[in-house]
C-alpha cells in the first residue's frame, strides 16, 4: 500500500514539469524516435538481404561444382563410344552371332589402316596386301553407307586433299584423294541394306 502511495507521490511531482515542456521537444522526440525505428527495419532488411545473397552464392557454387564432374564424364564418353562400338562390333558374332549381319567379320586380319583418317567405326580389317606401287586394305562391317561416305570425303576434305571422283552409282562410288605427292583411292560398296565395304589403296607419286 505504501508502496503505492509513493508512486503516485513521485507521478504528482513530476506531471507538472511533463507538462512544460515545450511541444517542440515532444516532436522532437517523436522524430528521434522515429528515425531509430527506421534505422532499426533497415538493418533488419540489410541483414535478410545478405543472407540471401549469402544462400545463392552457396547454391551457384553447388551447382557449378556439380556440373564440372559432369561434364567431363560426357566428354569422355563420347570420346570412348566409337572405340566400344568398333569393339563390340568386332567381337559381337563370337558372342551373339544372330545378332550380326550375314558375312561381317568377327576380326580384323593382319596388316595395317592406311590413310591420315581412322576408320570408320564399326568396320573390320577384312583383307591387306602389300604391292611395289603402294598397298591397300579392306574393310566391311554393319554402317550406314551414307555416313561412311561423308566421313572420308569430309575427312579427306579437312586435312587439305584434292577430291576427283572417278565414279558413282546408287551403291558403289570411288574417289582419288591427292595432296602432295600422296594418293589414296577410296572404293565404297554398298553390301545389303545395312552393310558396306572400303576399299583403300595408297600410292606415293
Amino acid at each position: 500500500m505504501n508502496g503505492r502511495l509513493g508512486l503516485l507521490a513521485l507521478a504528482a511531482q513530476f506531471a507538472p514539469r511533463l507538462f512544460k515542456i515545450r511541444m517542440g521537444t515532444w516532436i522532437a522526440i517523436a522524430v528521434g524516435l522515429l528515425v531509430v525505428f527506421g534505422l532499426l527495419v533497415w538493418a533488419a532488411v540489410a541483414a535478410l538481404g545478405w543472407v540471401y545473397g549469402q544462400a545463392q552464392g552457396l547454391v551457384g557454387t553447388a551447382r557449378e561444382a556439380a556440373a564440372g564432374p559432369a561434364q567431363a564424364v560426357l566428354e569422355q564418353a563420347e570420346q570412348m563410344v566409337p572405340a566400344v562400338r568398333e569393339r563390340l562390333d568386332a567381337h559381337l558374332g563370337d558372342y551373339v552371332p544372330a545378332l550380326k549381319g550375314p558375312g561381317a567379320p568377327a576380326r580384323d586380319v593382319s596388316g595395317e589402316d592406311l590413310g591420315p583418317l581412322l576408320r570408320y567405326p564399326g568396320l573390320a580389317r577384312t583383307a591387306w596386301q602389300r604391292q611395289e606401287s603402294g598397298a591397300s586394305v579392306e574393310y566391311s562391317g554393319r554402317a550406314d553407307y551414307d555416313a561412311v561416305l561423308r566421313h572420308y570425303v569430309d575427312g579427306f576434305a579437312r586435312l587439305g586433299f584434292t577430291q576427283m571422283v572417278q565414279s558413282a552409282n546408287r551403291d558403289a562410288e570411288t574417289h582419288v584423294y591427292r595432296k602432295g605427292n600422296e594418293r589414296y583411292t577410296v572404293h565404297l560398296t554398298r553390301l545389303g541394306r545395312d552393310e558396306v565395304s572400303v576399299r583403300i589403296e595408297s600410292s606415293r607419286k
